[in-house]
């Protein structure tokens, strides 16, 4: 009896691990999708501001990955009252790398306020 308890146990735990992971990945693609074309412009913009980056560079084949939350804010998680701390732990931001010449320009578009800042790497 124990035994299949514990075999029931895994197959609920497997089952809603699963079910995060879809929800977690469907949500990530959706996101990235909405946000790509306004992220790559910002992105665009400031690059060609801050090092002269041609916009073409920032095409639809450049990589984009989301991130929930900024890890550099120096708000810890139970500072709840704290005004950076959506900034922390909660706004979605689109991670964008791009490139020409040797000249390689990360980029983070913050979703909520429609923001980009390049940075060279």
């Amino acid at each position: 009896m124990r035994t299949m308890v514990l075999i029931l146990f895994a197959l609920a735990t497997a089952k809603v691990a699963t079910v995060q992971w879809l929800y977690r990945a469907a949500s990530d693609d959706v996101i990235i999708n909405a946000y790509r074309p306004r992220a790559l412009d910002a992105c665009g913009r400031d690059a060609r501001r801050s090092f002269g980056l041609e916009t073409a560079v920032w095409s639809e084949q450049v990589p984009i990955r989301l991130e929930i939350g900024k890890p550099n804010t120096p708000v810890r998680i139970w500072q709840i009252d704290d005004p950076s701390w959506p900034r922390r732990f909660r706004n979605p931001y689109l991670h964008v790398t791009a490139g020409s010449n040797g000249l390689q320009v990360a980029c983070i578009y913050d979703v909520l306020a429609g923001t980009a800042s390049a940075v060279k790497l």
